[in-house]
């Protein structure tokens, strides 16, 4: 398969993305906020070590759309922590990237109890591993040193016409914020949405029209003197240099938390008889230090099946096969690999599993009440991704976001591609290509 360049149609994705999604919250949501008192698990010491605040010391926190899922936040979370590095290089300020909480998510729907939210990033990723790219800092952490007040906030509006004239222009411009219903105005500081957490103020809010890379808000950040700017729909920046190295070390930075790879591994091991050694996987503490071969030996003695179902069932139904056709197209890749067991990652519902267990061989990995309690919903999803990732054979869904974030996993884990980029394919499609592939850029 040749690699295709998957940048043209990133663009149009991601640019429909800042178009078509910008609900606001409404102020009956208020209800659902939490207080920061109780909001945040125990920190650890894997944060960075905040020092006094000085002139030098600058601090950056954002937000997405409140309908984002959790695999595109953490593709924005790629973005702008390359324009912390952006950052970092351009001024004599040191800046520091505050990690927003996680709240509560529209697909995350089984977690038992909203008084668990905001989630610090701790609960799923790797603090250290992300402080070896940049500096980063728990917002809980942040809210202990220098209190709960943000300086500023610059709320990120998309232009009416993206390409108006028939071009898309990098471009932004301060833009009144009349319009802006998320955040009010009272007693001179700005209330809102922050994060679901009660007491959270600003100082000031400015509102501005944005579309193309990360590095055009740089100008507008260098003219703010607040310690800690909130930067608001930050899914409408895009990523300044996509599928190239600083877009690739974001990624690699992304490890997973500890307790979540293990319980991915316990799985493998005792429902899959899959084990890193078993299966050439390759690791390092620091991955920095890892540059992994690709090699066809590499992966567990299964087949590996990303299901995408619920929305996409309406919106995106062109693109996801009937459960038959899913059947069928499974069967083909068991019969191609010659693997016996399936891995299958799906949100679909408990009747449509139950059909596809009677007609494969399918394993879930079960999301008890016991583990919703102990991992949650984005837990359970990231153990989902850590099993697809380690299959002989994986195939993902069409424009999926979670299957793309497997990709990844699976490109920096040293696979070869014909084993990684597959997706199934709907019967309207009369040529079903796979995705497009990226390649790890050390």
């Amino acid at each position: 398969m040749k690699t295709k360049i998957r940048s043209i149609c990133y663009l149009p994705l991601v640019m429909l993305l800042m178009v078509a999604t910008h609900a606001q919250h409404d102020d009956n949501e208020a209800e659902h906020q939490q207080d920061t008192s109780h909001a945040f698990l125990p920190s650890n010491t894997d944060h960075i070590q905040v020092t006094s605040s000085t002139h030098r010391n600058r601090y950056l926190i954002y937000d997405v759309n409140d309908s984002e899922g959790f695999n595109l936040r953490r593709d924005v979370y790629m973005r702008i922590a390359n324009l912390i590095i952006q950052l970092n290089q351009r001024q004599h300020y040191h800046w520091t990237l505050v990690l927003p909480p996680w709240k509560r998510m529209y697909h995350w729907r089984s977690t038992p109890s909203p008084k668990q939210f905001p989630l610090p990033w701790k609960t799923f990723f790797d603090i250290s591993s992300l402080n070896k790219f940049i500096p980063v800092m728990e917002y809980q952490d942040y809210i202990n040193q220098f209190g709960q007040t943000i300086d500023e906030i610059i709320y990120l509006q998309p232009y009416p016409d993206p390409f108006e004239g028939g071009q898309f222009v990098d471009k932004v411009e301060e833009t009144n914020c009349q319009s802006n219903q998320k955040y009010k105005l009272m007693n001179g500081n700005y209330y809102g949405y922050f994060f679901g957490l009660k007491g959270i103020t600003a100082r000031k809010l400015r509102c501005m029209l944005a579309q193309g890379m990360t590095s055009i808000i740089i100008p507008k950040l260098q003219q703010s003197k607040a310690r800690l700017i909130l930067l608001d729909r930050a899914e409408n920046l895009l990523h300044e240099a996509y599928g190239q190295v600083g877009y690739w070390n974001s990624r690699r930075s992304l490890v997973f938390a500890q307790h979540l790879r293990d319980e991915g591994n316990r799985y493998r091991q005792e429902i899959l008889n899959s084990t890193d050694e078993q299966d050439h996987i390759v690791r390092h503490s620091d991955w920095r230090l890892l540059n992994v071969k690709k090699s066809k030996k590499r992966g567990g003695n299964y087949l590996a099946v990303h299901l995408r179902r619920r929305d996409f069932l309406q919106g995106r139904k062109n693109d996801i096969p009937s459960l038959e056709e899913a059947v069928l197209q499974i069967k083909s890749a068991m019969k191609k690999t010659n693997l016996s067991k399936v891995f299958l990652a799906t949100d679909a519902e408990e009747s449509e599993i139950a059909i596809l267990k009677s007609k494969l061989p399918i394993n879930t990995y079960q999301a008890t009440p016991d583990r919703i309690q102990q991992f949650g919903d984005g837990g359970i999803a990231i153990i989902d991704q850590w099993i697809c990732a380690h299959a002989k054979y994986f195939i993902g869904s069409k424009e999926s976001t979670f299957s793309f974030r497997i990709y990844e996993e699976r490109e920096l884990m040293g696979f070869k591609s014909k084993m990684t980029y597959n997706q199934l394919c709907n019967h309207h499609q009369s040529n079903c290509e796979g995705p497009s592939e990226w390649k790890v850029v050390y």
